[in-house]
């Protein structure tokens, strides 16, 4: 299909998709599989004033990045303040207030009229107000993690004590902008089919379909044997709250657990943009190692003895899960982490909630090499069979086709 005839596709992000975190790493995968079959744009924020700190920095790496992929990339300067708390006759949670501009809005109005945009597609609910703010093309809208959907699933730094109740009314604002934004779009696009039915559950008016999350099989393969020694490895874009509390959960609770029973275990808590918080409480801790931000997670993965993902908040499928699988790393994950993955608990990996069950879970891997290895060659199959971005991707892109494709019926007379 030569260049003119693919459709226009123009992507609404909130930060530019370079691969760091599971977010970016989706749209990135995502619209390079499908650029032989449609005509990509970008419309984001600069990343000068949000996300990691090495891309603030250079954000002509960023642009060089992202143009092999995307034919033009409209970059608009992330607001400063909140924006109202009602926009479009919209009542705005404070995450998409603070990324809603009446720039981003008027650009995105600019470049639909001028025909620039067959499709738009907008990534993350926090964006979902920008469904309002045009017309003249097909929406869809893709909702990352429904964690929302339930307040003990929802996450806010304040999760405990009294600042739990503290935040009753956002979690209740979010629960409405999703129900309200979800029937703006022509598609809602979740990433497992629980997402699927509670998004129905809390909007029955808008049309829902379930694409995974996947990962690039020929990228993340193990290929030689880990080093020798005890590690367990966790993943994690760490200004994102459940990364954080999934690591300290794991530096506080569970890793103490491990060395008492293992002595020379050692935990890799690998990713970006670790916080200060997780710095301090990982100063400490002997046997603990903080690599912030790597070019290239696979060398961590591949000299993993176990990987770890107690993931406590949130929903949606864990890329990181998917990477470690990939490699034929053994997983021991909670059964939030687990969720809506197309896998069984006790073959394709472990599954343990609670510090102690955590804890016996990955002593069980560490001194069975049988149990290990079946472990890891099962999580294998399960990314080759569920879980390859070419196969996904297609699907995304049967979407796209199934909404450019010019309405059927009776001719008007």
């Amino acid at each position: 299909m030569s260049t003119s005839e693919r459709p226009r596709v123009l992507m609404l992000t909130p930060w530019a998709p370079y691969p760091y975190d599971g977010g970016s790493k989706r749209i990135y995968s995502l619209c390079r599989m499908l650029a032989d079959r449609f005509r990509f744009s970008l419309l984001t924020f600069q990343s000068k004033s949000f996300g990691v700190a090495e891309v603030a920095e250079d954000l002509r790496r960023e642009h060089l990045e992202l143009r092999p992929i995307f034919e033009n990339v409209h970059w608009i300067a992330r607001p400063d303040g909140l924006a109202p708390a009602s926009i479009e006759g919209l009542d705005l949670p404070e995450d998409a207030r603070r990324f809603y501009s009446a720039a981003m809005a008027q650009k995105l109005r600019s470049l639909v009229d001028a025909g620039e945009a067959d499709l738009v597609h907008v990534e993350f609910d926090l964006m979902a107000a920008y469904g309002r703010c045009f017309s003249g093309a097909a929406k869809v809208l893709t909702q990352h993690d429904m964690g929302g959907a339930s307040f003990f699933g929802s996450y806010f730094r304040e999760m405990s004590g009294w600042g739990k109740l503290a935040r009753v009314p956002e979690w209740r604002r979010r629960v409405r902008f999703a129900k309200a934004t979800g029937a703006d779009y022509d598609r809602v696009v979740v990433t497992t089919e629980p997402d699927r039915r509670a998004l129905l559950g809390m909007s029955p008016r808008a049309t829902v379909a379930a694409v995974a999350t996947g990962v690039d099989l020929e990228f993340f393969q193990r290929r030689e044997p880990p080093r020798p020694g005890v590690r367990l490895v966790f993943v994690g874009h760490y200004p994102h709250f459940p990364n954080e509390d999934a690591a300290l959960h794991l530096l506080r609770d569970i890793f103490p657990r491990v060395r008492r029973l293992e002595p020379q275990a050692e935990l890799v808590l690998a990713g970006s943009d670790p916080t200060d918080v997780l710095k301090a409480a990982a100063a400490n801790i002997s046997g603990v190692r903080v690599t912030g931000t790597v070019p290239d997670v696979r060398p961590y993965l591949s000299d993993a003895t176990v990987f770890v993902a107690p993931v406590r908040l949130g929903r949606g499928i864990k890329g990181k899960i998917l990477e470690a699988f990939a490699m034929g790393v053994p997983v021991v994950a909670s059964s939030r982490a687990a969720s809506g993955l197309d896998a069984a608990a006790g073959r394709d990996l472990l599954v343990a909630d609670g510090a102690a069950r955590f804890a016996d879970a990955v002593v069980r891997l560490i001194r069975s090499e049988p149990l290990r290895l079946g472990v890891g060659e099962n999580g294998r199959r399960v990314a080759q069979r569920s879980y390859d971005w070419r196969t996904l991707a297609a699907r995304l892109g049967d979407l796209y086709d199934d909404l450019l494709r010019p309405p059927t019926g009776p001719r008007a007379a």
